[in-house]
This record gives C-alpha cells, sequence and structure tokens, in this order.
C-alpha cells in the first residue's frame, strides 16, 4: 500500500513591501518638521516671547494673563479685565529683575505702546523689577519742577496701567551733570531731582495709585544711562524713572 505524501504548510513568503511603513513614516515626520520651520518663520516675535512667558509660568505653578492689543487708544486695559480689576503679579517670581524679561514687564509694553511708538516713554529692565522711564524734557521746562500740561495724559495713561497691578512703585528723579542755577535750587541737582520726582509722584496719586504704594527718590547726577558729554547724552539722563518693584 503506497504512503501518502504529507503536505508540509507552506512558510509564508517574506513581505517584501515592509519598508514602505518605515518610509511613509519618514516622509510624515519630514513633512511635520518644515511645516514647523515655516510656522516658525512668520510668528510674531512679541507674540511668541509672550506665549512663551506664559508657559513658563504656568509649569512653573505660577499664574499668566496675556494683554490683547489688538484693541485701539484707551488705558490699554488688560484682555478679560474691567477698570479698577487688579492682574496677577510675578512679584519675586524667577522672570523678575535683569534676568529675564518678565510677564508684568510685557504687559505693560502692550498697555502703554502707543506711548514707547511715539518716544515718549520707555519700558527698561531694573535690579528689581522695570521701570516706565519718562524723558524730562518733554514733561517739564527747564530748570523747572512744573509738570508740562503735554504730560499729563500720559501719566493719565501710565497710572490706569499702575492702577491694575499691586507692586510698589518708586518714582525715581535724575539729572545730567550740569548744575542748575544756585539761588533757585540751592540743593542743586538732588533738589532739583527730587522735586521732580515728587511732582510725578503727586500726578499719579491724583490719578489714582494708592497712596501706599508710592515712593519718591532723588539721585541728582549719579546715575546718567549715557555720556554727559554730548547734549544728546544728557538730554537721556535728564528723566523720571517710575520703577515696578517686583522681587526685594
Amino acid at each position: 500500500m503506497p504512503r501518502r505524501k504529507i503536505k508540509r504548510a507552506e512558510e509564508p513568503k517574506p513581505d517584501l513591501m515592509r519598508w514602505l511603513l518605515t518610509y511613509a513614516d519618514m516622509i510624515t515626520l519630514l513633512m511635520v518638521f518644515f511645516i514647523i520651520l515655516y510656522s516658525l518663520s512668520a510668528v510674531n516675535p512679541q507674540r511668541f516671547q509672550e506665549m512663551q512667558e506664559a508657559f513658563s509660568s504656568v509649569f512653573n505653578g505660577g499664574n499668566f494673563t496675556i494683554f490683547d492689543t489688538r484693541g485701539g487708544g484707551g488705558a490699554g486695559l488688560l484682555q478679560g479685565l474691567t477698570p479698577g480689576q487688579r492682574v496677577q503679579s510675578n512679584r519675586g517670581g524667577r522672570n523678575a529683575g535683569t534676568g529675564g524679561q518678565s510677564i508684568l514687564r510685557n504687559q505693560a509694553l502692550s498697555s502703554l505702546q502707543t506711548l514707547v511708538k511715539a518716544g515718549k516713554v520707555k519700558v527698561i529692565p531694573t535690579e528689581n523689577g522695570f521701570a516706565i522711564s519718562l524723558v524730562s524734557d518733554l514733561f517739564f521746562a527747564s530748570a523747572s519742577a512744573a509738570l508740562n500740561a503735554d504730560a499729563m495724559p500720559v501719566l493719565q495713561q501710565v497710572s490706569d496701567f499702575l492702577g491694575q497691578i499691586p507692586n510698589s512703585v518708586v518714582v525715581e528723579g535724575h539729572t545730567d551733570n550740569i548744575p542748575p542755577d544756585a539761588v533757585r535750587w540751592p540743593g542743586g541737582n538732588w533738589q532739583l531731582a527730587a522735586e521732580r520726582s515728587v511732582a510725578v509722584l503727586q500726578t499719579l496719586e491724583d490719578y489714582g495709585v494708592p497712596t501706599e504704594r508710592l515712593s519718591s527718590s532723588s539721585y541728582g547726577s549719579t546715575r546718567p544711562v549715557q555720556s554727559n558729554n554730548t547734549e544728546e547724552g544728557r538730554s537721556f539722563n535728564r528723566r523720571v524713572d517710575i520703577v515696578i518693584v517686583e522681587k526685594l
């Protein structure tokens, strides 16, 4: 009796097209990569910085608020806030001071952007926060501590911003190195800088900034930001800085 041949199961042939899966994955990743590169090339740097600071604050347990910069005019209120409503400060946060651009400083730049673009104020970092710097030539007459009428709308807008934050505010007076009239200013540049800082402080107070948050100081000609050897440099040194304290 003849033996039956036992049929063995045919071994599956290797799939020679499996490389297409890896190839397709690679193509997809490359496409995503180039899309990201394109989106980064078209990003608004200021908005990207705000988002970066916001996410950094969230991941470190903080709060954040981003301004709506699309609105025109007004006091530059924060997005979603009503007048008089305060925002969360990052006082003492790791981005306060000159170590990095704080969220609050970004908010000041957004709120006061019309004044910054017009060259009436500057928003600059300081050792313990940032300052809204007023060019005194635009706010005071020569050798005078009386505020010009044109300064009032500017200080009103600055006060609106300061009224929405809980931080302490120090108004600092600075001058160039040319001594003022000794009869009118027997205390020299110290007295002139002090009286100008007090004039700005009292105006902020009149516009609603709480008195207990305000203080004044005079540095005379001891802290120039430009050389006093030129008229342009001296004009930068004649200034009043409204310093917002973020860390003690």
